[in-house]
């Protein structure tokens, strides 16, 4: 393979002595005069494009992010390497090498300050976020961003699009890192590093085979270095190799994604379809080991404990093992479906009226286990014996709490339920503040659903829900 190399060529392309000069001059700073002046112009720019990415990244603006890309100096120490390399020049390798790792320090201490003394954020932005999620796409990009900015250096074309490529895939990563290590999450900032750290190293890589092959450095320069430049010619690749391998299977992971998930659960397809919902969005938060679900449909999700049981029993069956502790949360969008005519309707849209729950609500006794409020906060009882109700056959509503009991009336109508209460509970009682909440979300109960010796009624305004098992359940 190294004798391949070394006899590269374009056709016609073969460089002649004053134009690989040419190429040398405008890539590497040579002379100590001119050291100083580079460094402040690279150290002007990089802070300026930093500055400007942060504001898209914080923004979750794709342009302001992009626009940043013009003014980043990411190029030139990313081709500075790539043509040390190629020449065999270590001294100047080492030198660029320094210069990046100065740079990304640089990049992400100024993407810190800069989000420290932003205002704060309630989440983290999604242009942010999608810097931690690197996949088999991003390290092709950077290999293809590579060849082209070598290639557009030795053809002096005056297109900025490799440049830009270059700092898409250096600088965000970067910014992303330094705002991410403010908001106190680090796995995702060494994600972001990560990012950063594979682009770098692809870009060098193909960017190192395109100068060999289009003849940047002479021959008996090639002959001469041959074992320097195979060497580290051979480390960037194994680097990039090792990089690529979990970089792949990772890429599995984001491209069949929580959604992905959803669609394959026939668990959860079930459940939906049973309760005639669609899914917005899905999200699992690995971490916290959270299922976020956003729905909607005609009726509220009141079984949520039902596709928990389902989704552990589903996991049970699949391997044989029984799934770690995990919560679902559901945020639901009310829909409604109307049509004319009216005799125009398919035989498969018609739909049956709702079903009649006052059999299954005419038993002994219904025990409160818990309410769950539109904002997410739960009331439990203290002892979930003393809290329930009972539904008698001439409209009597029995109810009992730890303090009280009593009955008031109720109403049932297929799945509409009215209940009304008037039981008093001592101030002094130590549960009072629980057995009004009780009572007064009684009072409030407009759906009904029962399933399996469990019942869930729904409060008006879509407040919350009420969830109750039998006694034999309990």
């Amino acid at each position: 393979m190294w004798e391949q190399l070394k006899q590269w060529r374009v056709a016609g392309a073969v460089f002649s002595s004053a134009e690989r000069r040419e190429v040398v001059e405008d890539l590497f700073v040579l002379g100590d005069e001119n050291q100083l002046p580079f460094y402040k112009r690279m150290a002007y720019l990089l802070i300026v494009s930093t500055i400007i990415a942060c504001c898209g990244l914080m923004a979750d603006s794709a342009a302001v992010v992009i626009g940043a890309m013009l003014v980043a100096p990411m190029m030139r120490p990313v081709m500075i390497s790539a043509a040390a390399i190629t020449l065999g020049w270590s001294q100047h390798l080492y030198q660029a090498l320094m210069l990046v790792v100065v740079m990304a320090l640089g990049t992400v201490g100024i993407a810190a300050l800069f989000a420290w003394l932003s205002p704060d954020l309630v989440d983290i932005p999604g242009q942010v976020l999608d810097r931690t999620r690197p996949t088999f796409f991003d390290l092709v990009i950077a290999l293809a961003a590579g060849s082209g900015g070598a290639f557009t250096l030795t053809h002096k074309e005056s297109s900025a699009i490799p440049g830009v490529a270059m700092a898409v895939a250096l600088l965000p990563p970067l910014a992303s890192t330094g705002i991410l290590l403010v908001f106190a999450e680090n796995d995702l900032a060494l994600r972001a590093f990560v990012l950063f750290a594979t682009n770098f190293a692809a870009m060098v890589l193909a960017g190192t085979l395109t100068f060999l092959y289009l003849g940047v450095s002479p021959r008996k320069a090639r002959e001469r270095s041959a074992t320097t430049i195979r060497n580290y010619l051979v480390g960037f690749m194994l680097l990039v190799f090792g990089i690529s391998v979990p970089l792949y299977f990772y890429s599995t992971e984001v491209w069949y994604d929580a959604s992905y998930q959803a669609n394959q659960s026939e668990a959860l397809q079930a459940w939906l379809q049973e309760n005639e919902l669609t899914i917005d969005q899905v999200r699992i938060d690995e971490r916290r080991r959270i299922v976020f679900l956003e729905l909607q449909g005609p009726n509220p999700p009141v079984t949520v404990e039902t596709l928990h049981r389902e989704l552990q029993e589903a996991h049970l069956e699949k391997t044989g093992l029984h799934a770690q502790p995990f919560r679902v949360e559901v945020f639901w969008t009310r829909t409604a479906r109307f049509g004319w005519p009216p005799e125009l309707v398919h035989e498969d849209d018609r739909r049956e009226l709702a079903q009649d729950f006052k059999d299954d609500l005419q038993v002994e006794r219904w025990y409160w286990i818990g309410t769950q409020y539109a904002d997410g906060d739960w009331l439990r009882p203290g002892n979930i014996g003393s809290y329930f109700v009972r539904a008698g056959e001439s409209a009597v509503f029995e109810v009992g709490t730890f303090c009280a009991s009593g009955v008031g009336s109720y109403e049932i109508n297929q799945e509409k339920l009215n209940a009304k209460l008037d039981l008093e509970i001592d101030k002094a009682c130590d549960t009072a503040k629980i057995d009004s909440r009780f009572i007064t979300d009684l009072n409030q109960v407009i759906d009904i659903n029962i399933d399996s010796g469990s019942m869930s009624l729904r409060l008006n305004s879509d407040l919350g829900v009420m969830y109750f098992e039998t006694d034999t359940t309990r």
